[in-house]
């Protein structure tokens, strides 16, 4: 076999593309990862980590230094940003999920995680940052993937982890015949700002608030040290349709922020307050959508150049590491069966793709379409978020719960693991429990 070729080429560097390879690279599968950009660029940006996604970084052996920015889970306060910050709820249900699944939800910084991940991968000459793919194309043998600078390599299947403009999705469509894009794919109904700011004296770790607003709400979590991550939340009104140039600046940041000023978040916590502390923020469009065709013959879709959604519910990162670890369960089967000389046949590769992609889908649709309401609910747009918040106040702490575990339950992870840990056993062993109760 050529010295170019590998068996997983990924086109992308972020949580998706690093996620991936760190799996293929603790099980010896051969691969190459590129990335336009620096690995873990200073984007300002946080995540919110969830039980889901936790138990894959267990299982890849990074979990003690991510669990070093988790703190222990506290109220979430669901308040009125049109009625002076009038308390609809208080939930402590969110703490529940370490004793029933043995992981808690979190934030942190974004560009942490990725060096995390980086930092986690022995063999660095497998990542090429600052290099552009520039074209994908498929063939009887491989899919050959080509750089800016001229260099090609040949891959039996290629991950698009490139994010909402991916080059691969871009390649999948012009192969399908009679493709033909929805409408409204990638549309923004809304824009967001996401900010980080230095601790407030009132806010304690853990703590999260939703505030309920229209034209502009906000969402606000507080992390290790206080450390607040925050996001405004804007109704454009009318829609961007993709692909239309939409950019902000400080200018268009301080327009939002004013919105949200006077907006109480907390007893004795006014926005401005929290703005006050402000560190970094960064304002960009929501697109949202699901890329209707994942694959195409051995090339396929992973993280948001699939399923691009808002970033309630803290499901995006965790959606793709779910996805990497899909992929790696339907590819093993295939390379068990594969004489190591020889390249995947594209019948192979489609029908491992092709499962891939049905059981992704599936999942994927309910996440999104809670993300999806629940953004919209927040900005109080229709009548659905009128009915909710007319039965906020009455929701009980089981409820909460429950609503939690019956997605965190049915959640993708790295089957026949080596390396699983006893809380990884724990949650799979509960998770098929309550299967059989949701």
């Amino acid at each position: 076999m050529a010295a170019n070729h590998v068996t997983v080429g990924i086109v992308g560097g972020g949580i998706a593309g690093l996620t991936l390879a760190k799996m293929l690279e603790r099980l010896n599968i051969s691969y190459t990862l590129w990335d336009a950009y620096e690995i873990a660029p200073p984007a300002g940006a946080s995540i919110g980590l969830t039980p889901n996604g936790l138990r894959i970084l267990d299982q890849l052996g990074i979990i003690d230094k991510v669990e070093a920015y988790s703190v222990p889970r506290d109220s979430w306060e669901h308040r009125d940003g049109d009625d002076d910050g009038r308390l609809y709820t208080s939930s402590y249900a969110s703490g529940a999920c370490d004793k029933k699944l043995g992981y808690d939800t979190f934030f942190m910084e974004r560009r942490r995680l990725l060096e995390i991940l980086y930092e986690s991968i022995e063999d660095k000459s497998r990542i090429h940052p600052s290099t552009r793919v520039v074209s994908v194309a498929n063939h009887a043998t491989g899919a050959t993937v080509t750089t800016a600078a001229g260099t090609r390599t040949t891959c039996d299947f290629v991950a698009g982890a490139d994010g909402v403009h991916s080059i691969v999705r871009r390649e999948i469509e012009a192969a399908t015949v009679d493709f033909k894009m929805a409408p409204d794919y990638l549309d923004s109904l809304c824009a967001c700002v996401y900010g980080i700011s230095a601790s407030v004296p009132q806010i304690g770790p853990g703590r999260a608030f939703t505030v309920y607003r229209r034209d502009v709400s906000a969402l606000v979590f507080s992390g290790l040290g206080g450390v607040l991550y925050w996001f405004l939340f804007k109704d454009l009104k009318s829609p961007i349709q993709y692909g239309q140039k939409q950019r902000y600046d400080e200018k268009d940041i301080e327009a939002v922020y004013c919105h949200m000023a006077d907006t109480m978040i907390a007893p004795g916590v006014r926005f401005s307050d929290i703005y006050r502390n402000k560190k970094a923020a960064t304002m960009t469009v929501l697109e949202e959508g699901m890329a209707n065709v994942w694959y195409s013959g051995r090339m396929f879709l992973l993280g948001d150049s699939a399923h691009k959604m808002v970033p309630h519910a803290a499901m995006g990162a965790n959606q793709a590491m779910e996805s990497a670890a899909c992929f790696v369960n339907n590819l093993r089967p295939i390379l068990n069966s594969t004489d190591s000389q020889s390249t995947i046949s594209v019948s192979d590769a489609e029908a491992c793709l092709e499962k891939y992609a049905h059981r992704r889908k599936d999942r994927l649709q309910d996440s999104m379409q809670t993300a999806t309401s629940a953004c919209r609910t927040q900005l109080k747009i229709g009548t659905a978020s009128d009915a909710f918040l007319l039965r906020l106040p009455g929701i009980t702490e089981e409820q909460w719960l429950s609503k939690s575990l019956a997605h965190l339950c049915q959640a993708e992870y790295l089957e026949g693991w080596s390396w699983n840990s006893d809380r990884v056993l724990f949650y799979i062993k509960e998770a098929e429990r309550m299967r059989t109760e949701f």
